[in-house]
């Protein structure tokens, strides 16, 4: 079997995101399993220097204007549609030539082969899976959601040319539902998972050591709190940075605590003015060694977005025995075990994540047992191996419908 990845970016070939990985990660299991992958993406930019794709890899055009940068707003709405297009038609030509049986599709990536398969049946028999991720277009709110009023209407329409779309985790089976407008017969459940043997081998033996060394700074950090994420509003770090202006303010502030912030986006220079006033460090992007150290290293995992799909670096941080402190969110419901493994708060709501954090870092002991339960719950209910073979059954399931 041949699969079709549509993505507008993937891992090594792009800087790491939750999804660049999960389509890496998907490639590498299902070839494991004997099936092949042919990723129909943008030209490389930023690739990871040792680390191929594992398949064969199609460049498609994705466009430039002066000045816009990939995957804010305006290149979302004025780029993406276009090359959703032309990857379509790089994929119909691979499907008609017998080169594709089955097209697995991110997001937007559907529209394209969903457009000219609605006017080829016959010709394009090759099944459409699309995974629309975290809805974020769907989501926002203000101005933000007026300019992704395009980007919606686009992927409600890819959505209705699907065989399957699928949600992320259990608890984002409804948004997917009503936001694309997909019967609910249609929507399957299948998680983006880890890797265990490769978290395992980007872990430096001494993750304190390197942390230390890397940012001296952290060396003496105790307790450590570590996030990573895009520095985007949605994503709560301020709602983070409040909770604990808000700990100091009432005396529950451990001494030498610390806050480690690692991705790049539009907060990060108000996270590094932050600095002189609180003990945080915005770390900018970093590389994979140094992203693990730091799950290794830490005391506590924070990641309190207003909304979310599945949340890879939950499952990395979790698969590192860490306990998580996560806004009770899209997938991050299906993962944290409020009391368990972890606290589960209220989006948007500083009070409520002052007092979880306060809570899970009042008990050390408890706070490794709660790594310890979420680390066992990932390796056996998220792990790749597993998932892919999820993902190759609904692709037999389709391709023997087609045949029916």
């Amino acid at each position: 079997m041949r699969v079709a990845l549509v993505a507008r970016g993937a891992y090594p070939l792009h800087p790491p995101g939750g999804m660049e990985k999960a389509v890496y990660l998907l490639a590498r299991h299902l070839a494991a399993r004997g099936v092949q992958s042919v990723l129909y993406t943008r030209p490389p930019q930023g690739g990871t220097p040792g680390v191929d794709f594992p398949g064969e890899v199609v460049s498609v055009p994705y466009g430039a204007l002066p000045g816009l940068r990939h995957g804010r707003v305006l290149d979302r709405t004025l780029l993406y549609p276009g090359f959703a297009r032309r990857a379509g038609a790089a994929v119909a030509e691979a499907v008609r030539a017998g080169r594709v049986d089955v097209v697995d599709a991110q997001g937007l990536c559907a529209l394209g082969y969903a457009r000219l398969r609605e006017r080829d049946p016959r010709g394009l028999r090759a099944p459409l899976v699309m995974n629309p991720q975290g809805l974020e277009e769907h989501r926002t709110r203000g101005l933000k959601r007026l300019a992704l009023a395009r980007l919606r209407r686009l992927s409600r329409e890819a959505a209705r040319g699907a065989d399957r779309v699928v949600a992320t985790d259990v608890s984002a089976r409804e948004d997917v539902v009503r936001l694309l407008g997909v019967a609910p017969a249609r929507v399957v459940v299948l998680p983006n998972g880890i890797d265990a043997d490769e978290l395992r081998a980007l872990t430096p033996a001494d993750p304190a050591a390197f942390v230390a060394a890397r940012w001296p700074a952290l060396a003496a950090a105790r307790p450590l709190l570590v996030s990573v994420g895009r520095l985007e509003a949605y994503k709560g770090f301020a709602d983070t940075l409040a909770a604990l202006r808000l700990l100091r303010s009432r005396g529950d502030w451990p001494a030498g605590l610390a806050w480690a912030v690692a991705g790049e986006g539009p907060l990060l220079g108000e996270l590094r003015a932050v600095a002189p006033e609180l003990p945080v460090h915005a770390l900018g992007r970093v590389d994979d060694e140094a992203l693990h150290a730091l799950y290794a290293r830490a005391d506590l995992f924070v990641h309190v977005p207003h909304f979310e799909g599945s949340s890879l670096v939950t499952l990395e941080a979790m698969a590192h025995g860490r306990a998580v402190v996560a806004a009770r969110a899209g997938g991050l419901v299906d993962k944290v075990e409020d009391g368990a493994s972890g606290r589960l708060v209220p989006p948007a709501d500083p009070a409520a994540l002052a007092d979880a954090l306060a809570d899970a870092l009042a008990d050390a002991t408890r706070l490794r047992a709660w790594g310890e339960r979420g680390r066992q719950r990932v390796l056996v209910e998220f792990a790749w191996p597993a998932l892919a073979g999820r993902v190759e059954a609904l692709y037999r399931e389709l391709l023997a419908g087609r045949a029916a």
